[in-house]
């Protein structure tokens, strides 16, 4: 799980990597929680400040208001109730919305902003992912690495098992056994994911609506931003259009500082055991120990794209509920790889600051329910049961 977002990402990578190996150290879950709770802080806050910046730059003569964003159905139905002069098309995913809103995913929690003119014409969005996603998609990543490793296990195995009479050897067999190998070198040396593999770029994003001013000058704005460097650019076109950039923004530690200082977050902070008592010290350790810049997803879209992505032929729902339903990484292993991830982000999310053991073993085997309770547990919610004892 390396994070771009984040200032610590190497050092949640390695957390990652032990945790997949049972390898838990005394302190695990208080740095967990220190780096998802103040590195959120940290991405968040960089983030909505050069959304800001950029539309005021693309946007000169427009004074931007704020929308915050709980779930889909806040913006979906922001969109669709502010669409100026709408194609046909446009007007026709509109209806439609409006007949049934329930069909388009509208309880999807999220968390954002939208930025639009006095008119509600939407200027642009940013959002941060979402806990489950996180997980989902780290979980996926590593789970594609452990299946490699699994390939070429097993054809080690293969060349290396003499052939029974029959000729035949029993895939099943020569696949359990690669599977017992492969966890018995990680018990005994422990794991090592490669950091590009696991890179997950889009922890936090935004999206710019294009109202004319075009490609050239959104990059001219980024580039001109004290700190800001486009590190990658694709042009999607077909089912999905829009241009995807790659942006790196360096930490200005001492206005965020100030932000967090004077911020709410703090109350989020102590509740989840983090020290609060000698004001801001702990957190500016932490900023000042991690990178100095952090990378986002930027996307630049039209306003008809921006209604085809969230009710239309491109929507990220449905992108998400196929992807889910086509999921081949079946098996023990990449189960287990998703329990231990989802487990470890609800450590850095919950009231507990120490743990005693890693409850899911990348080696066993787990019904989900098991990580239901174990993380019910970090909350003090007693297990569903017909009998009180």
């Amino acid at each position: 799980m390396y994070l771009s977002a984040y200032t610590h990402r190497r050092q949640l990578l390695q957390i990652t990597e032990r945790w997949l190996s049972n390898q838990l150290a005394p302190d695990d879950a208080l740095q967990i929680t220190r780096i998802i709770t103040y590195d959120s802080f940290i991405a968040w806050h960089t983030l909505v400040f050069f959304v800001q910046t950029l539309t005021r730059r693309l946007e000169p003569a427009t004074k931007a208001r704020i929308l915050a964003l709980y779930r889909k159905k806040d913006l979906k139905d922001f969109i669709t109730a502010t669409c100026p002069s709408p194609s046909r098309q446009a007007a026709e995913l509109i209806a439609d919305y409006r007949r049934l809103p329930e069909y388009y995913f509208v309880g999807s929690p999220m968390a954002g902003y939208l930025f639009h003119d006095p008119a509600g014409r939407v200027l642009s969005i940013c959002r941060f992912k979402r806990t489950k996603r996180i997980a989902e998609k780290s979980s996926r990543y590593a789970a594609l690495h452990m299946r490699e490793r699994l390939r070429r296990q097993s054809e080690r195995l293969v060349l290396e098992t003499a052939a029974p009479p029959d000729g035949d050897i029993d895939p099943t067999a020569v696949q359990r056994k690669a599977e017992e190998t492969l966890m018995a070198t990680i018990r005994d040396g422990g794991l090592k994911l490669p950091r590009i593999e696991m890179k997950i770029s889009d922890v936090v994003g935004a999206k710019i609506i294009d109202w004319g001013f075009g490609a050239q000058a959104l990059e001219t704005a980024v580039t001109a931003l004290p700190g800001a460097r486009i590190l990658e650019k694709e042009i999607h076109q077909g089912t999905y259009n829009a241009v995807h950039y790659t942006v790196a923004l360096r930490i200005e530690a001492d206005p965020i500082i100030a932000a967090f200082a004077a911020s709410p977050h703090r109350q989020t902070c102590r509740r989840r055991g983090l020290p609060t008592g000698d004001g801001t010290k702990d957190f500016e350790t932490f900023i000042h120990s991690g990178a100095t810049d952090l990378s986002l997803d930027l996307i630049l879209t039209t306003y008809e794209e921006l209604l085809e992505s969230e009710i239309g032929r491109s929507m990220h729902e449905a992108r998400i509920f196929r992807q889910r339903q086509e999921e081949s990484l079946l098996g023990n292993i990449p189960a287990n790889i998703g329990y231990i991830i989802e487990y470890l982000l609800a450590v850095g999310l919950s009231p507990v600051t120490t743990i005693d053991e890693i409850p899911i073993k990348l080696w066993g085997r787990y019904l989900p329910d098991t990580l239901s309770y174990c993380i019910r547990k970090l909350y003090g919610i007693p297990e569903y049961t017909l009998i009180d004892d």
